[in-house]
């Protein structure tokens, strides 16, 4: 049975609000299912309360749109329209943003929904064969929803049990014990998740792992945590290596296969969310509304085409290896990744629109992501389901840390695998064996990590992080987009580049405090009102 947790789910009083995105299941209710005892006396009943926990890890107001909207628009890469991508893509947002409060909400309905589960399973249902493995999927999920509040907003309400009269309100807790908490969570979710497929889309023991070495990675950038960045790097080799070592997923021979429609849950996939477009849900999974244009073969609705690609990721996919813009790229990804040149609308009166590189200036002088094509779904809710993390993610880590712990022939041959994949040309294309290590092989795996994952959601976690000289690659890449926007575009041999407010705006204005603003989210402004262990003084700088 394949499990689309997203319809799978109870609503509950006090559980799970009755206009969220799950359905009701009605023979529970009829059967007194709000009381503790009786939802959770089944293997059954526990499987569907732990659904609503995946739906509200992959609703729209978190994983399955608001989250990688803003924060992809949030990014040299991107540009973002409409009320969810706006003002990220402008890095002008306001504390009183109504998606940035929706997605907060939705986190911590996330944590909240797996804390009841961890000890609701544990007090009546801890004898049942699936209730190890669902208080591993619970912690997993408590585990990453935290990852991202603390790499979103830094310091955060850290609650990790069910809410009292008197724990109702909580302040922030520091990012040590919010990182203690997330390591505690998947150390123990990689010993209770099995390691052998149980359920489809669900994940495994080493899912856990490879999000240890992420979080470990993360904190190796981060000052004022308990141990030194080389301890982290060495941290995060050990659980990296270890999924590495265990053979358990492969590269897809082929690029493009990945986001076939159809062609889910592949042996490169280690955490997907699983989407279904029938049913109550509304507006579940909103990946494929976002990234393709609207009234196209890639995309049927109304409404799409949100997320722009900037200039900066095509024209440096040509640079980067070395190709001419007038020759034909090598590379595989490419097709798969970027709609460029032209589409046709299909609607009256079926417009052709021009894009990047046909177009240089003005309102389409952009790309689309491919990625999440649908050609036939019209429904509102998606079909398609989102990878948030494959292996082709995890050999790139391995050739990143490999690279800080000195080790550079490791860490080029990490880089080739993934190169190999795309086009067996690509790596000698890069010169790469002429890039000494250290910084310059940084930079260089940061930018293969663009190439390879664009448009799945790890943009702007990767630009903050890394580090390149006295700047992050954020800085780096902005920098870069500017002196592109201003006459070094390869394909412009006119000079034709303009700025546009939305779809290509100036980000020159982002430096000194403008920047240092920007490397975090604003606290929203209703979380520090309605929250009486929070003052402004708990907000963000520069907010």
């Amino acid at each position: 049975m394949r499990y689309k947790y997203i319809l799978l789910a109870i609503c509950f009083h006090l559980f799970i609000s009755c206009d969220s995105l799950l359905e009701i299941n009605d023979d529970l209710a009829d059967l007194g299912a709000l009381n503790d005892e009786l939802l959770f006396s089944t293997e059954q009943n526990v499987e569907e309360v732990l659904n609503g926990v995946y739906a509200k890890y992959a609703s729209e107001f978190y994983q399955g749109g608001n989250l990688i909207q803003m924060t992809s628009s949030h990014t040299p890469y991107f540009s973002g329209t409409g009320a969810k991508g706006l003002e990220f893509g402008q890095f002008n947002i306001s504390p009183t943003s109504k998606n940035l409060n929706d997605t907060w909400v939705e986190m911590y309905g996330c944590i909240d929904n797996a804390n009841n589960l961890i000890v609701k399973v544990n007090k009546f249902a801890s004898n049942f064969s699936n209730a190890t493995r669902s208080i591993g999927q619970a912690k997993f999920l408590r585990a990453l929803t935290y990852f991202d509040l603390v790499r979103v907003w830094g310091e955060v309400p850290l609650r990790v049990d069910l809410a009292t009269q008197s724990t109702l309100y909580l302040a922030k807790s520091s990012k040590q014990a919010i990182y203690s908490q997330i390591i505690k969570d998947l150390t123990e979710a990689s010993s209770e998740l099995p390691s052998q497929p149980y359920l489809e889309g669900r994940p495994l023991s080493y899912a856990a792992q490879a999000f240890l070495a992420k979080v470990y990675m993360q904190m190796a950038s981060e000052s004022g945590l308990s141990q030194s960045p080389q301890q982290y790097w060495e941290l995060a080799y050990q659980n990296a290596k270890s999924v590495y070592d265990a053979g358990t997923y492969t590269l897809l021979p082929n690029y493009a296969d990945l986001f076939k429609e159809g062609n889910e849950n592949t042996n490169e996939s280690i955490f997907e969310l699983q989407y279904i477009s029938t049913g109550t849900s509304t507006k579940s999974g909103q990946h494929t509304t976002i990234f393709p244009p609207q009234r196209s073969i890639y995309n049927q609705r109304n409404q799409g085409g949100q997320a722009r690609v900037n200039r900066l990721a095509l024209h440096d996919h040509y640079l980067d290896y070395n190709v001419a813009v007038d020759e034909n790229h090598t590379d595989t990804r490419i097709d798969a990744t970027y709609i460029r040149d032209t589409y046709t609308e299909i609607v009256a009166p079926n417009r052709v629109r021009n894009i990047y590189p046909t177009q240089f200036s003005g309102n389409f002088a952009i790309n689309f992501i491919k990625k999440y094509s649908e050609s036939n779904n019209t429904n509102i809710n998606s079909e398609k389901n989102r990878i948030v993390f494959r292996y082709a993610d995890l050999i790139l880590m391995l050739a990143e840390i490999e690279n800080e712990r000195g080790n550079t022939v490791e860490s080029k041959a990490y880089i080739k695998l993934v190169l190999d994949r795309a086009d067996a040309t690509l790596y000698t294309k890069a010169n790469i064996d002429a890039i000494a290590g250290g910084e310059d092989l940084r930079l260089r795996i940061a930018k293969e990590r663009i190439y390879e994952l664009l448009g799945e959601g790890f943009e702007w976690f990767d630009l903050r992080r890394i580090k390149i000289g006295n700047s992050t690659f954020l800085e780096n890449r902005i920098q870069r987009r500017e002196a592109l926007m201003n006459g070094s575009d390869l394909f412009d041999t006119r000079s034709r580049t303009s700025y546009h407010n939305i779809w290509n705006p100036d980000l020159s204005f982002v430096i000194g405090s403008i920047l240092e603003k920007n490397y975090l989210f604003p606290i929203p402004e209703n979380e520090i009102i309605g929250n009486n262990n929070l003052t402004n003084a708990d907000q963000n700088p520069g907010y």
